[in-house]
């Protein structure tokens, strides 16, 4: 996500996190031209530089990605089956308060099934489901109850966790970001004989650093979960990366 700002005001003073930082600078009396590193034409007279801000949080949701696969000798009793047993999962789900919002059928296929001569000799069909858990504490056993009520037919791709509350997070990062660009700036400004003035641009990338937990799972070897799965939310990083140029005065 790429934002970008221009003003005329005084930067503001943030406490900072060091970072990788690209710099751009460019002295001149005005009658000269030059190209900055991303190749853009900056203007004369300024310092721009590049901060990064780092901060961690604990996930708050999880997204569980799961399904039901049936065959059948025509659509009809596979699609039906595989209806019977989402309708079964989402009464399993039922328990644990989940909104009907944080269900979503994720994907619907019907393939058929052809014999070596070509004729169709059945079909499949699988039904997905997304379904996001917001209480982490119970989200084990809501996927085990979930994947016994599917049973034999339950398929599950994966589990991901993810911060939606995350504006305080993305807040501390643009202050260390903007620290790190701004003392890497007052650095260059200072060799250079001169002083940081307003800023003149600041734009933004913003990136969510936490794979995906893979959790595939074929329900035909254990059709009666029992207990709770697993899960260990761990940490998410929210990374800020901001581009910032001053006047040099």
């Amino acid at each position: 996500m790429k934002r970008t700002l221009r003003q005329a005001a005084a930067p503001v003073a943030a406490a900072g996190i060091v970072g990788a930082v690209v710099a751009g600078f460019l002295l001149g009396n005005g009658s000269g031209s030059g190209v900055a590193a991303d190749g853009a034409e900056p203007a004369q007279n300024t310092v721009s530089v590049a901060g990064t801000g780092k901060v961690s949080g604990i996930p708050d949701v999880l997204r569980l990605d799961m399904g039901v696969q049936h065959n059948g000798n025509d659509v009809n009793e596979a699609l039906n089956a595989a209806n019977s047993d989402v309708a079964k999962i989402k009464k399993a789900l039922d328990k644990y308060d989940i909104d009907s919002k944080d269900i979503q059928t994720s994907q619907l296929s019907i393939n058929p099934h052809y014999e070596n001569n070509g004729k169709i000799n059945g079909y499949e069909v699988f039904q997905g489901l997304t379904v996001k858990l917001r209480d982490l504490s119970k989200a084990g056993k809501a996927i085990s109850d979930a994947a016994a009520a599917g049973g034999n037919a339950t398929r599950i791709n994966g589990v991901s966790f993810d911060i939606e509350d995350n504006a305080k997070l993305l807040q501390a990062a643009r202050d260390a970001a903007f620290a790190d660009a701004k003392a890497k700036a007052e650095q260059y400004a200072k060799l250079a004989g001169r002083g940081l003035g307003n800023v003149t641009q600041i734009s933004e990338d913003t990136s969510y650093e936490g794979a995906p937990m893979p959790y595939a799972a074929d329900m035909a070897a254990a059709p009666k979960a029992e207990g709770s799965v697993p899960l260990e939310a761990g940490s998410q990083l929210v990374s800020v990366n901001s581009s910032i140029s001053w006047e040099l005065v």
